[in-house]
């Protein structure tokens, strides 16, 4: 899904922090984020007027501070890491794995996977670490996700035509019911594999039935009882996801 476009001008309201107003063709309602920039951003309809997004912030002007004060306190930690290969450690199937960048033989660099240790070894020079660590990993979600939604959706009793795996900022999955494709994050992989078929699970019961009703619920839960936890998992560790190699 691309980011919608910001209109000519941030927008301003008295008592209440710049707010930036995006309008969105697919956006059937007004949704108020803080991006992990520490951008306080309105999310609208094409045809909703402005004033919508005036009213969402000042019902919202409490939870709206928390959350900046939250996302500036995310970017001071942030900062504060070690680089990769100086001491950070990744999560890789849900568990904590640290990163070592060790010299190239030539070439663009490779990754040794070593799970017994827990260790991702990064062969190429440091600062080149991130790319060819993000390579290794979307190359491994490529392999996973699309062997669980060939292993899930005639379980889920779907079939799927195209499965696309991207590097979505603001979502885990989407699925378009009409062509049958999937497009699922390649961050995925980093969660635990409870985690991540649950996503694909959700997404194939799109396929079924496209909101988020009762007879959706119904349809996750009876494959994945676990799916609270999972959306518990997915809330507490999306930023540690999202930001895992900046």
């Amino acid at each position: 899904m691309a980011e919608p476009a910001p209109e000519t001008a941030p927008r301003t309201w008295a008592e209440s922090p710049p707010v930036t107003l995006r309008r969105s063709a697919r956006a059937r309602r007004a949704r108020l984020l803080v991006t992990p920039q520490g951008e306080a951003v309105v999310v609208l309809p094409q045809r909703a007027p402005a004033w919508v997004a005036e009213q969402l912030v000042a019902r919202h002007r409490t939870w709206l501070s928390r959350q900046l004060e939250r996302a500036a306190e995310q970017r001071c930690q942030r900062a504060a890491r070690p680089a990769l290969g100086e001491g950070r450690a990744i999560l890789f199937q849900g568990e904590p794995h640290r990163v070592e960048v060790v010299p190239a033989d030539g070439g663009h660099g490779n990754v040794e996977w070593r799970p017994a240790a827990c260790l991702i070894l990064v062969h190429g020079v440091a600062a080149g670490a991130g790319t060819t660590l993000e390579r290794w990993l979307r190359h491994e979600a490529e392999d996973r996700l699309r062997d669980r939604v060939e292993v899930l959706s005639p379980i889920v009793g779907v079939e799927v035509v195209r499965v696309t795996v991207r590097g979505q900022r603001t979502r885990w999955g989407s699925a378009s019911p009409k062509s049958g494709a999937l497009s699922l994050n390649w961050r995925l992989v980093m969660a635990p594999p409870q985690v991540l078929d649950y996503v694909v699970i959700h997404e194939l019961a799109h396929l079924r039935v496209s909101g988020h009703s009762a007879r959706f619920w119904k349809i996750v839960e009876r494959h994945a009882p676990w799916s609270r936890d999972a959306r518990s998992w997915l809330r507490v560790h999306h930023e540690q996801l999202m930001t895992a190699l900046d």
